[in-house]
């Protein structure tokens, strides 16, 4: 899978789940219940259901390579830095959509 079709992944499990940007997954809604799979993500989160299929932390090759394509496309020097200016839903599947549909270099 390439870091493009990770990314695009990704914007479907935020737009299934919703987006969350204090943590890889909500764990407030995982301790009423719901799995953290399908709980509320941030990018990292739901990068990692998309590979791994859990929103653990991925410290893995391919999680790696999606975000360093998205942190290039914001004006912060990490995700975590860009959620302190509290993004919307809108603008994060959009940095999302917009990252996977970059051709490849």
């Amino acid at each position: 899978m390439t870091p493009h079709d990770a990314i695009r992944l990704a914007a479907d499990v935020i737009a299934a789940n919703g987006f969350h940007r204090h943590y890889l997954w909500d764990t407030a809604q995982a301790q009423a219940g719901t799995p953290p799979e399908d709980c509320r993500v941030d990018i990292a989160g739901a990068l990692a259901i998309a590979l791994h299929g859990h929103p653990a932390m991925a410290h893995t090759p391919e999680v790696h390579a999606a975000e360093q394509l998205l942190v290039a496309r914001i004006d912060a020097p990490s995700l975590a830095a860009w959620y302190h200016r509290r993004p919307t839903l809108r603008q994060v599947l959009d940095l999302l959509d917009e990252t996977a549909a970059q051709p490849s270099a």
